[in-house]
């Protein structure tokens, strides 16, 4: 990837993201379930689907969360996205500097700070939880948050996630799901308990959040 590329896109995209989202309408669902948590001074590392990337890092901007982003070159893209938009990103995914971006990602979240990841990521499948986000939240006392963004009116693009982008005055619905806490005791031993209350409470967000937006027919793709 050249200078020209990495110095153009994510400033491109923070204008263009920006500017859509700018004009939509957004409607939050379950609040109420992080809300005690944050008053504890509880970290929480939200969970996002993959095909949700752009969408999230422009709606959870300027909050000095940590963000994990592949340690790839296509992932420099999105770091330097996610520092565009007042985040910090954690470089490493399952395939490459796993164990380096998950000691990062548990670092700032004992110190405070709030996280966001793909459990779905770098490569799929498409909403099926990787272990990776257990391991943080078993290390740091994180509270894991299922959090799903859907437009009423979106583009889907053609990849492995579909990865959709919200079209100018569409309505976006933000739910956020039932936070899970996961103990050092239940990794690794109980880790497939573990993955699959993840995985239920990813799958019951998302199916909600597309119901709500009028997506029926992702709701085929979901497991758990």
């Amino acid at each position: 990837m050249n200078a020209f590329t990495l110095a153009t896109i994510p400033p491109l995209y923070k204008w263009v993201m920006t500017t859509i989202m700018l004009t939509c309408t957004v409607r939050t669902e379950g609040e109420e379930s992080i809300r005690a948590l944050k008053t504890r001074g509880q970290a929480l590392l939200y969970c996002c689907w993959h095909g949700n990337t752009a969408m999230t890092v422009c709606r959870l901007r300027n909050r000095r969360m940590a963000m994990m982003a592949s340690a790839s070159r296509d992932g420099e893209l999105i770091a330097r996205a996610i520092e565009k938009l007042g985040n910090v990103p954690v470089r490493g995914s399952s395939s490459f500097r796993g164990g380096q971006a998950v000691r990062d990602m548990v670092r700032a979240l004992r110190a405070g700070a709030d996280g966001a990841m793909t459990p779905d990521g770098p490569r799929g499948p498409v909403y099926q939880c990787q272990g990776g986000a257990l391991r943080i939240a078993a290390l740091s006392g994180c509270a894991l948050v299922p959090y799903e963004l859907e437009a009423n009116r979106q583009w889907r693009i053609r990849s492995w996630d579909r990865h959709k982008i919200p079209k100018p005055f569409a309505t976006i619905y933000e739910y956020i799901g039932e936070p899970l806490h996961v103990t050092r005791d239940e990794i690794p031993g109980g880790e497939s308990t573990a993955l699959d209350a993840l995985q239920q409470r990813m799958s019951t967000n998302t199916r909600t959040c597309l119901t709500a937006a009028g997506h029926r027919e992702e709701l085929s793709r979901l497991t758990g």
